[in-house]
């Protein structure tokens, strides 16, 4: 679980180091969904539409190294 934290941590900080928000859903599936926003504030995962939605930590770490790459 401790890696599962860290890699979650960073995650919200590379994102919020290229402007964007993170917002997650756990639907009690066993799959969190992670929602990119462009937005330095805080918004609500059922907010409005996003950027991108992931499904898990590793798609989530995967796009987000590609939005970075890309900007």
């Amino acid at each position: 679980m401790v890696m599962v934290t860290s890699r979650k941590a960073r995650l919200m900080r590379l994102a919020k180091e290229a402007g964007l928000h993170v917002a997650t859903y756990s639907p009690g599936d066993g799959v969190t969904r992670y929602r990119f926003f462009k937005s330095k504030k805080p918004v609500s995962y059922f907010q409005q539409t996003g950027l991108y939605t992931a499904l898990g930590l590793l798609e989530a770490e995967a796009w987000l190294s590609g939005y970075r790459r890309g900007r």
